[in-house]
């Protein structure tokens, strides 16, 4: 299934949507008088937040998102993808970001060296990823899904209801020859995908909401079971 760009934006409106990037945002706050790329932009959310007090430069390849991208605060923004940062000198960057991208590119050693070389040493990469185990579980508690949940279970890739397939993979495995060491890694979607949607829209609900997710999110086992997790990996 190809990307659907609207049903993506209209999923992103909505109070499941933002909570998302309130919890994001929270885990990122200490970024700040830093250069830093953000690859795979997407409607440049993040890359707009962080440029408030940041030098941010964006990547993203698909033209349909960045002609809706957000802009209220002055960043740069290429079109493309690997190819860009080809052009890119070594050690340029301070922060790295590549959020809910790997899982939809057939290349992640390339990407991952790219920023590898890309990195000052002592440099920080900023993934966020599907997690495994929490995409089993909203599947069966959410979806009320159980054959979905055990093909994911089997190997099969989740498809996504607006991005295509996106297939998980172990950062571990894909970083264990680059100078890239994990140092933390946080829970994001911890309760939020498991509640029913009706409740979403309830007043005050994205504010407690996000007290409790981030009450947890840097504690196991809850963030062994978030839907996202967000992984701090240094350049040594």
């Amino acid at each position: 299934m190809a990307a659907n760009i609207q049903a993506y934006l209209e999923n992103l409106r909505q109070p499941w949507g933002q909570i998302y990037y309130d919890i994001l945002f929270a885990q990122l706050k200490d970024i700040k008088r830093k250069r830093v790329l953000d690859f795979g932009s997407g409607f440049g959310l993040v890359a707009n937040h962080l440029a408030k007090d940041n030098e941010v430069l964006a990547v993203e390849p698909n033209e349909e998102m960045l002609a809706l991208r957000d802009q209220d605060h002055p960043y740069q923004q290429l079109v493309g993808s690997l190819d860009q940062l080809a052009s890119l000198e070594d050690a340029s960057f301070e922060v790295i970001l590549c959020h809910n991208v790997l899982e939809y590119v057939g290349n992640r050693e390339a990407v991952l060296k790219a920023f590898t070389r890309l990195l000052k040493p002592g440099g920080l990469l900023s993934i966020v990823k599907h997690n495994e185990v929490g995409r089993v579980l909203q599947t069966v508690v959410f979806e009320n899904d159980t054959q979905k949940a055990l093909d994911l279970l089997a190997g099969q890739n989740l498809e996504t209801h607006s991005m295509g397939l996106a297939q998980a993979y172990d950062l571990g495995a894909v970083v264990e020859d680059l100078t890239l060491e994990v140092q933390d890694y946080q829970g994001i979607r911890v309760f939020y995908s498991l509640q029913d949607n009706r409740f979403k829209g309830q007043e005050g609900w994205r504010e407690s909401m996000l007290q409790m997710e981030l009450a947890v999110c840097q504690e196991s086992p809850y963030r062994d079971i978030a839907f996202f997790q967000h992984y701090t990996l240094k350049r040594s």
